[in-house]
């Protein structure tokens, strides 16, 4: 009996601390790879795919890595290439040279040979040399220090503040910008803290917006004192947190009148669950066990603090008045769509959603244009 006694709690203490490590574990990888805002990505990598042939009007690439799978997918895409960058787009034909596409350089041109990155972002620039709409490149004061933005004018009283997610660069707002300036908006490209060029945050952390919304706040009061008399808000992933942060915390919320949502993290939490859904245990191929992600949480919410239930912009949005536009990929492996469908369910009255097919994570506008300026115009056209 006593062997049994003790057989028992040492496969209990197993269990234990089997279950220890894989919290440890996980809450080490959400903060290396979710909260540390100088986590390392690496050099850039040109391995998606190889040139064959090259023209000003179309290119043939030949596949390696292409992580994204966007090489073979209908679309609009970014190429980079060591020393210049470009835009593919429509697939005109294989051949045994590899995949044909419209192509479009933004600098010099690339050498059969050469080796290229596709980006999701498809305009690589500014919003001059990008779309041909000039800009003014500003400074907001934020309570850390100066950030820099983009500033372009427009003749109506009502200003489009653009918030990019987390890691992006401010260009990621310039698929949507040529829709906000046709319509007239004047429109502030904003940065935040822990981006390049502006303030570092005090512990080196992304907050997921319980911080960063103040920098929006910022933005606000530089749009309103530079002559606005309302903005809209366009926030895309982690910056569709810090747009809702920004609804549900700011003094200066009732000057929203309108808000875009981009494949937007509405829920830090759930977004985890996800990835470890889709993860494997290091080393092997076999999937992370369920329980992963509540106990990587829990010892992330020991070790660093992490407010998962305040992360969760879901749980306050009854306290948003301005009208959503949600925007959401039914392939994003990265943010949950399910976050989105449930916002937009629980507010029917002010919450319009638009699933779009076929597209991953901030991938809209690359996979569905019309679609996506279609119903941005249509949003967006009541308020001017």
């Amino acid at each position: 009996m006593k062997r049994l006694v003790i057989a028992g709690v040492a496969a209990a203490l197993a269990v234990v601390l089997a279950a220890a490590a894989l919290g440890w574990h996980v809450s080490g990888r959400i903060y290396r790879e979710a909260l540390l805002a100088s986590y390392d990505h690496g050099p850039e990598q040109y391995d998606d795919a190889r040139i064959t042939a090259v023209d000003s009007a179309s290119i043939t690439l030949q596949p390696l890595l292409d992580e994204g799978g966007r090489l073979a997918r209908e679309g609009a895409w970014g190429l980079l290439w060591h020393g210049g960058s470009g835009r593919i787009g429509t697939i005109l034909r294989h051949d045994g040279a590899g995949i044909v596409r419209a192509f479009t350089p933004y600098n010099d041109m690339p050498q059969s040979g050469d080796s290229v990155d596709l980006r999701p972002d498809p305009y690589l620039s500014d919003p001059f040399h990008a779309r041909g709409i000039p800009f003014e490149e500003v400074v907001i004061e934020t309570e850390l220090g100066p950030a820099p933005a983009w500033r372009i004018a427009g003749p109506l009283p009502t200003w489009v503040v653009f918030v990019h997610g987390k890691g992006a660069l401010r260009r990621q707002a310039l698929r949507a910008l040529g829709v906000v300036h046709a319509l007239g908006f004047p429109a502030l490209i904003v940065t935040y803290r822990n981006d390049d060029g502006a303030p570092a945050s005090p512990d080196g952390l992304y907050h997921y917006g319980l911080t960063e919304w103040r920098d929006v706040e910022a933005a606000l009061r530089y749009a309103i004192a530079s002559g606005a008399r309302d903005v809209i808000l366009v926030g895309t992933s982690m910056g569709g947190g810090i747009v809702a942060a920004f609804l549900e915390r700011s003094p200066l919320a009732s000057r929203v009148r309108r808000a875009v949502l981009d494949s937007p993290m509405l829920d830090f939490g759930e977004t985890i669950d996800w990835g470890v859904k889709q993860a494997t245990i290091p080393g092997t191929t076999l999937p992370m066990p369920a329980v992963a992600g509540a106990l990587g949480k829990q010892f992330a919410a020991w070790r660093y603090g992490v407010d998962w239930n305040a992360l969760d912009f879901r749980r306050h949005a009854d306290s948003i008045r301005a009208p959503l536009l949600l925007l959401h990929g039914d392939l994003d492996d990265t943010v949950p769509i399910a976050t989105s469908r449930e916002l937009a369910a629980h507010f029917p009255d002010r919450v319009t959603f638009v699933p779009f097919p076929g597209a991953n994570h901030a991938e809209e506008w690359n996979v569905d244009s019309l679609r996506f300026d279609e119903s941005l115009r249509a949003f967006l056209e009541p308020a001017r």
